[in-house]
């Protein structure tokens, strides 16, 4: 009986901390990180707020373990992908579906945006070896999976192809979603070049960076 009740509790704090991320993704999808309280992810998740802090010692952490669920759907996502591409080596195809993955997923490139320069900020070392550890293993296994989509990547380089692709990813995101005051300058027509669009923009940045990794692959 004594295992068996541990289990049940067990069973209801997953749900619980399932529930406080699912509330805090929801919030996310229509208000800014910087105004989302941790009192209204509580009332959002029907919890106290000191309930909350059990399970999430900072906003942070609770919004890194957002991320990382979003990275998990992401890279099954791209994985699937991937494998419906092996051995095509088109740069086109490949850039292509990783745009779209994107595409569906704007909420997680958002929240991307800020993970390095807000939410790495104040976590303690456990959140952040869980997080990198988890990161590694999936970049690894999808940058493998590249490298059978293009066979021109050396072993081991797909890893680097993806990397250089999130950079990308994070540093396009800034500019493609200012903040209200800069898209009213950005809406006059002269400051019309600044006005970009985040999916089509990076399958076109992206394309650019295989073409000149392969250029770099093919001539070492």
């Amino acid at each position: 009986m004594t295992t068996k009740r541990r289990a049940m509790r067990d069973e209801q704090k997953l749900e619980r901390r399932q529930a406080i991320l699912d509330g805090a993704w929801a919030l996310f999808q229509t208000t800014s990180y910087s105004e989302i309280a941790m009192n209204t992810v509580a009332e959002q998740a029907g919890l106290a707020k000191g309930t909350l802090y059990l399970y999430f010692k900072t906003k942070e952490e609770l919004f890194i373990s957002v991320q990382e669920q979003q990275f998990v759907l992401w890279f099954d996502d791209l994985d699937a992908r991937f494998l419906a591409a092996q051995g095509t080596n088109s740069i086109a195809l490949v850039a292509e579906q990783i745009g779209r993955s994107l595409e569906v997923r704007p909420g997680m490139t958002r929240l991307l945006a800020i993970l390095h320069g807000v939410l790495e900020q104040n976590i303690d070392f456990a959140t952040a070896l869980h997080f990198k550890a988890m990161l590694h293993t999936r970049i690894q296994r999808a940058g493998a999976l590249l490298e059978g989509c293009l066979g021109w990547i050396q072993p081991g380089a797909g890893m680097q192809v993806l990397l250089q692709s999130y950079a990308v990813l994070i540093g396009l995101q800034h500019v493609a979603d200012p903040s209200p005051v800069a898209r009213q300058v950005i809406e006059q027509a002269q400051y019309a070049i600044f006005d970009v669009d985040f999916a089509p923009e990076f399958v076109r940045m992206l394309r650019q960076l295989l073409i000149g990794f392969a250029v770099e692959q093919r001539g070492s």
